[in-house]
Protein backbone atom coordinates (compact mmCIF):
# COMPACT_ATOMS: atom_id res chain seq x y z
CA UNK A 1 0.00 0.00 0.00
CA UNK A 2 2.81 2.42 0.88
CA UNK A 3 4.63 1.60 -2.35
CA UNK A 4 1.51 2.40 -4.35
CA UNK A 5 1.02 5.67 -2.47
CA UNK A 6 4.64 6.68 -3.03
CA UNK A 7 4.35 5.83 -6.72
CA UNK A 8 1.17 7.92 -7.00
CA UNK A 9 2.81 10.86 -5.28
CA UNK A 10 5.82 10.59 -7.56
CA UNK A 11 3.55 10.49 -10.63
CA UNK A 12 1.62 13.52 -9.43
CA UNK A 13 4.86 15.41 -8.76
CA UNK A 14 6.17 14.84 -12.28
CA UNK A 15 2.82 15.70 -13.83
CA UNK A 16 2.63 18.98 -11.90
CA UNK A 17 6.23 19.79 -12.76
CA UNK A 18 5.65 19.11 -16.45
CA UNK A 19 2.44 21.17 -16.42
CA UNK A 20 4.14 24.09 -14.69
CA UNK A 21 6.97 24.01 -17.23
CA UNK A 22 4.50 24.05 -20.14
CA UNK A 23 2.57 26.95 -18.62
CA UNK A 24 5.80 28.90 -18.10
CA UNK A 25 6.84 28.20 -21.70
CA UNK A 26 3.48 29.36 -23.05
CA UNK A 27 3.45 32.61 -21.08
CA UNK A 28 7.09 33.26 -22.00
CA UNK A 29 6.33 32.83 -25.70
CA UNK A 30 3.38 35.21 -25.37
CA UNK A 31 5.44 37.78 -23.47
CA UNK A 32 8.19 37.74 -26.10
CA UNK A 33 5.87 37.79 -29.09
CA UNK A 34 6.81 40.55 -31.53
CA UNK A 35 3.14 41.33 -32.18
CA UNK A 36 2.13 43.70 -29.33
CA UNK A 37 -1.58 43.42 -30.08
CA UNK A 38 -1.50 39.62 -29.93
CA UNK A 39 0.66 39.59 -26.82
CA UNK A 40 -1.51 42.06 -24.94
CA UNK A 41 -4.73 40.37 -26.04
CA UNK A 42 -3.73 36.83 -25.13
CA UNK A 43 -1.37 37.15 -22.17
CA UNK A 44 -3.88 38.38 -19.59
CA UNK A 45 -6.59 36.02 -20.85
CA UNK A 46 -4.29 32.99 -20.81
CA UNK A 47 -2.91 33.91 -17.40
CA UNK A 48 -6.47 33.98 -16.05
CA UNK A 49 -7.43 30.72 -17.74
CA UNK A 50 -4.29 28.91 -16.55
CA UNK A 51 -4.98 30.10 -13.01
CA UNK A 52 -8.57 28.85 -13.07
CA UNK A 53 -7.53 25.52 -14.59
CA UNK A 54 -4.99 25.09 -11.80
CA UNK A 55 -7.71 25.86 -9.25
CA UNK A 56 -10.13 23.37 -10.82
CA UNK A 57 -7.52 20.61 -10.79
CA UNK A 58 -6.42 21.39 -7.25
CA UNK A 59 -9.99 21.16 -5.95
CA UNK A 60 -10.38 17.72 -7.57
CA UNK A 61 -6.88 16.44 -6.85
CA UNK A 62 -8.06 13.65 -4.50
CA UNK A 63 -10.80 12.49 -6.89
CA UNK A 64 -8.71 12.30 -10.06
CA UNK A 65 -7.83 8.81 -11.23
CA UNK A 66 -4.16 8.90 -12.18
CA UNK A 67 -3.88 5.59 -13.98
CA UNK A 68 -2.59 5.56 -17.54
CA UNK A 69 -1.52 2.72 -19.78
CA UNK A 70 1.25 2.42 -22.29
CA UNK A 71 -0.93 3.79 -25.10
CA UNK A 72 -1.95 6.87 -23.12
CA UNK A 73 1.64 7.57 -22.08
CA UNK A 74 2.90 7.14 -25.64
CA UNK A 75 0.25 9.40 -27.17
CA UNK A 76 0.48 12.01 -24.41
CA UNK A 77 4.25 12.11 -24.51
CA UNK A 78 4.23 12.43 -28.30
CA UNK A 79 1.71 15.28 -28.12
CA UNK A 80 3.83 17.23 -25.63
CA UNK A 81 7.05 16.52 -27.52
CA UNK A 82 5.48 17.70 -30.76
CA UNK A 83 4.26 20.83 -28.98
CA UNK A 84 7.79 21.59 -27.79
CA UNK A 85 9.16 21.16 -31.31
CA UNK A 86 6.50 23.46 -32.76
CA UNK A 87 7.29 26.06 -30.10
CA UNK A 88 10.67 26.61 -31.73
CA UNK A 89 9.22 26.98 -35.23
CA UNK A 90 5.88 28.79 -34.70
CA UNK A 91 6.51 31.20 -31.80
CA UNK A 92 4.82 34.11 -33.63
CA UNK A 93 1.68 32.29 -34.78
CA UNK A 94 -1.50 33.49 -33.10
CA UNK A 95 -3.34 30.26 -33.91
CA UNK A 96 -0.55 28.20 -32.37
CA UNK A 97 -0.49 30.36 -29.24
CA UNK A 98 -4.25 29.89 -28.82
CA UNK A 99 -4.07 26.13 -29.38
CA UNK A 100 -1.05 25.64 -27.09
CA UNK A 101 -3.04 25.34 -23.80
CA UNK A 102 -5.58 22.92 -25.28
CA UNK A 103 -2.86 20.64 -26.64
CA UNK A 104 -0.98 20.86 -23.34
CA UNK A 105 -4.00 19.80 -21.26
CA UNK A 106 -4.75 17.02 -23.76
CA UNK A 107 -1.20 15.67 -23.56
CA UNK A 108 -1.03 15.90 -19.77
CA UNK A 109 -4.45 14.29 -19.42
CA UNK A 110 -3.35 11.35 -21.53
CA UNK A 111 -0.15 11.01 -19.53
CA UNK A 112 -2.02 11.16 -16.23
CA UNK A 113 -5.16 9.13 -16.87
CA UNK A 114 -4.97 7.58 -20.31
CA UNK A 115 -7.56 7.67 -23.05
CA UNK A 116 -10.36 6.29 -20.87
CA UNK A 117 -9.72 8.79 -18.07
CA UNK A 118 -9.57 11.85 -20.29
CA UNK A 119 -13.22 12.68 -19.51
CA UNK A 120 -12.11 13.89 -16.06
CA UNK A 121 -10.60 16.97 -17.68
CA UNK A 122 -13.57 18.03 -19.80
CA UNK A 123 -13.89 21.40 -18.05
CA UNK A 124 -10.28 22.32 -18.69
CA UNK A 125 -10.46 21.09 -22.28
CA UNK A 126 -13.67 23.03 -22.87
CA UNK A 127 -12.16 26.27 -21.56
CA UNK A 128 -9.14 26.06 -23.80
CA UNK A 129 -11.22 24.86 -26.75
CA UNK A 130 -13.05 28.19 -26.57
CA UNK A 131 -9.71 29.98 -26.68
CA UNK A 132 -8.62 27.90 -29.68
CA UNK A 133 -11.87 28.68 -31.50
CA UNK A 134 -11.43 32.40 -30.87
CA UNK A 135 -11.08 33.25 -34.63
CA UNK A 136 -14.36 31.47 -35.36
CA UNK A 137 -16.06 33.29 -32.49
CA UNK A 138 -14.75 36.58 -33.86
CA UNK A 139 -16.12 35.70 -37.29
CA UNK A 140 -19.51 34.91 -35.79
CA UNK A 141 -19.63 38.27 -33.99
CA UNK A 142 -18.54 40.10 -37.14
CA UNK A 143 -21.61 38.72 -38.90
CA UNK A 144 -23.70 40.82 -36.48
CA UNK A 145 -22.23 44.02 -37.97
CA UNK A 146 -20.93 45.09 -34.58
CA UNK A 147 -19.43 48.43 -35.73
CA UNK A 148 -22.90 49.63 -36.75
CA UNK A 149 -24.50 48.33 -33.55
CA UNK A 150 -21.76 49.96 -31.47
CA UNK A 151 -22.23 53.26 -33.27
CA UNK A 152 -25.99 53.09 -32.69
CA UNK A 153 -25.58 52.26 -29.00
CA UNK A 154 -22.99 55.01 -28.44
CA UNK A 155 -25.18 57.55 -30.25
CA UNK A 156 -28.16 56.66 -28.07
CA UNK A 157 -26.06 56.94 -24.89
CA UNK A 158 -24.79 60.40 -25.88
CA UNK A 159 -28.25 61.57 -26.94
CA UNK A 160 -29.81 60.29 -23.72
CA UNK A 161 -27.22 62.15 -21.62
CA UNK A 162 -27.95 65.43 -23.42
CA UNK A 163 -25.32 65.71 -26.16
CA UNK A 164 -26.13 67.09 -29.60
CA UNK A 165 -25.11 64.02 -31.55
CA UNK A 166 -26.14 62.33 -34.76
CA UNK A 167 -24.94 59.28 -36.64
CA UNK A 168 -23.99 58.86 -40.27
CA UNK A 169 -23.20 55.24 -41.01
CA UNK A 170 -20.32 54.34 -38.69
CA UNK A 171 -19.56 57.96 -37.72
CA UNK A 172 -20.65 59.76 -34.55
CA UNK A 173 -20.98 63.46 -35.30
CA UNK A 174 -20.92 66.19 -32.67
CA UNK A 175 -20.89 69.91 -33.50
CA UNK A 176 -17.11 70.15 -33.00
CA UNK A 177 -15.82 66.67 -33.84
CA UNK A 178 -16.47 63.16 -35.07
CA UNK A 179 -15.44 59.59 -34.30
CA UNK A 180 -15.51 56.69 -36.75
CA UNK A 181 -16.31 53.24 -35.40
CA UNK A 182 -14.39 50.49 -37.17
CA UNK A 183 -13.53 46.89 -36.34
CA UNK A 184 -11.01 47.65 -33.59
CA UNK A 185 -13.61 49.73 -31.72
CA UNK A 186 -16.54 47.38 -32.25
CA UNK A 187 -16.06 45.62 -28.91
CA UNK A 188 -15.34 42.12 -30.22
CA UNK A 189 -12.40 41.55 -27.89
CA UNK A 190 -14.29 42.97 -24.92
CA UNK A 191 -17.24 40.67 -25.62
CA UNK A 192 -15.02 37.61 -26.03
CA UNK A 193 -13.17 38.41 -22.82
CA UNK A 194 -16.48 38.61 -20.97
CA UNK A 195 -17.52 35.33 -22.61
CA UNK A 196 -14.44 33.59 -21.19
CA UNK A 197 -15.02 35.09 -17.75
CA UNK A 198 -18.69 34.07 -17.72
CA UNK A 199 -17.80 30.49 -18.70
CA UNK A 200 -15.26 30.45 -15.86
CA UNK A 201 -17.98 31.56 -13.44
CA UNK A 202 -20.39 28.90 -14.68
CA UNK A 203 -17.76 26.15 -14.34
CA UNK A 204 -16.53 27.32 -10.94
CA UNK A 205 -19.81 28.14 -9.24
CA UNK A 206 -22.34 26.12 -11.27
CA UNK A 207 -25.54 28.23 -11.28
CA UNK A 208 -28.58 26.16 -10.41
CA UNK A 209 -30.35 25.88 -13.78
CA UNK A 210 -29.46 25.83 -17.47
CA UNK A 211 -31.51 28.98 -17.95
CA UNK A 212 -29.46 30.75 -15.28
CA UNK A 213 -26.23 29.55 -16.87
CA UNK A 214 -27.27 30.81 -20.33
CA UNK A 215 -28.44 34.09 -18.79
CA UNK A 216 -25.07 34.49 -17.07
CA UNK A 217 -23.12 34.01 -20.31
CA UNK A 218 -25.46 36.14 -22.41
CA UNK A 219 -25.50 39.01 -19.92
CA UNK A 220 -21.71 38.98 -19.66
CA UNK A 221 -21.35 39.37 -23.43
CA UNK A 222 -23.98 42.14 -23.43
CA UNK A 223 -22.13 43.98 -20.65
CA UNK A 224 -18.93 43.79 -22.69
CA UNK A 225 -20.72 45.30 -25.67
CA UNK A 226 -22.43 48.11 -23.73
CA UNK A 227 -19.33 49.12 -21.78
CA UNK A 228 -17.36 49.33 -25.01
CA UNK A 229 -20.13 51.45 -26.56
CA UNK A 230 -19.85 53.78 -23.57
CA UNK A 231 -16.10 54.03 -24.19
CA UNK A 232 -16.73 54.96 -27.82
CA UNK A 233 -19.18 57.64 -26.69
CA UNK A 234 -16.59 59.04 -24.27
CA UNK A 235 -13.99 59.19 -27.04
CA UNK A 236 -16.43 61.10 -29.23
CA UNK A 237 -16.88 63.66 -26.47
CA UNK A 238 -13.11 63.98 -26.02
CA UNK A 239 -12.64 64.57 -29.73
CA UNK A 240 -15.38 67.20 -29.65
CA UNK A 241 -13.54 69.03 -26.86
CA UNK A 242 -10.14 68.64 -28.59
CA UNK A 243 -8.69 66.50 -25.79
CA UNK A 244 -6.21 64.53 -27.90
CA UNK A 245 -4.09 63.24 -25.02
CA UNK A 246 -7.16 62.07 -23.14
CA UNK A 247 -8.50 60.47 -26.33
CA UNK A 248 -5.28 58.51 -26.83
CA UNK A 249 -5.36 57.41 -23.18
CA UNK A 250 -8.90 56.00 -23.37
CA UNK A 251 -8.44 54.65 -26.89
CA UNK A 252 -5.14 52.76 -26.80
CA UNK A 253 -3.68 53.52 -23.37
CA UNK A 254 -4.45 52.23 -19.89
CA UNK A 255 -7.91 53.76 -20.11
CA UNK A 256 -9.11 50.86 -22.22
CA UNK A 257 -8.07 48.52 -19.39
CA UNK A 258 -10.13 50.59 -16.95
CA UNK A 259 -13.24 49.99 -19.04
CA UNK A 260 -12.44 46.28 -19.10
CA UNK A 261 -12.26 46.36 -15.30
CA UNK A 262 -15.61 48.19 -15.19
CA UNK A 263 -17.20 45.47 -17.32
CA UNK A 264 -15.81 42.74 -15.06
CA UNK A 265 -16.98 44.64 -11.97
CA UNK A 266 -20.52 45.01 -13.30
CA UNK A 267 -20.66 41.33 -14.19
CA UNK A 268 -19.25 40.39 -10.79
CA UNK A 269 -21.96 42.46 -9.12
CA UNK A 270 -24.64 40.63 -11.10
CA UNK A 271 -23.20 37.23 -10.19
CA UNK A 272 -23.02 38.18 -6.53
CA UNK A 273 -26.65 39.26 -6.30
CA UNK A 274 -27.92 36.51 -8.61
CA UNK A 275 -26.43 33.35 -7.15
CA UNK A 276 -23.20 33.85 -5.18
CA UNK A 277 -24.73 35.37 -2.05
CA UNK A 278 -25.30 32.91 0.75
CA UNK A 279 -28.75 32.93 2.21
CA UNK A 280 -28.65 33.94 5.90
CA UNK A 281 -29.45 31.04 8.14
CA UNK A 282 -32.73 31.24 10.04
CA UNK A 283 -32.28 31.05 13.78
CA UNK A 284 -34.68 28.74 15.53
CA UNK A 285 -35.92 31.03 18.28
CA UNK A 286 -38.11 28.29 19.66
CA UNK A 287 -35.05 26.59 21.15
CA UNK A 288 -34.15 29.63 23.24
CA UNK A 289 -35.58 30.13 26.71
CA UNK A 290 -35.97 33.19 28.86
CA UNK A 291 -34.29 33.15 32.28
Amino acid sequence: MMDRLNRLQTTAFWLVSTGAAMVALHLTLLGRNSNPALSQELFSTCLLLWGVVGLLLWERRHALILQSGAIGVAIGGSVLLGLLLLSSTLPESGSFMRAFPLITVLGLGLLASGVHGLYQYWKELFLFALLTLNPLLELGLELLNLPKLTAQAATFMLWYTGFDVRREGLSLLLPTGRVDVYGACSGIQSMLQMLYISVLVVLLFAPRSRVQQCLTVGLAVLIGFLVNAARVGLMAVLVAFSQKDAFDYWHTGDGSLIFAAIAVGLFGGFCWFAFLRTTPSVTDTGNSSNG
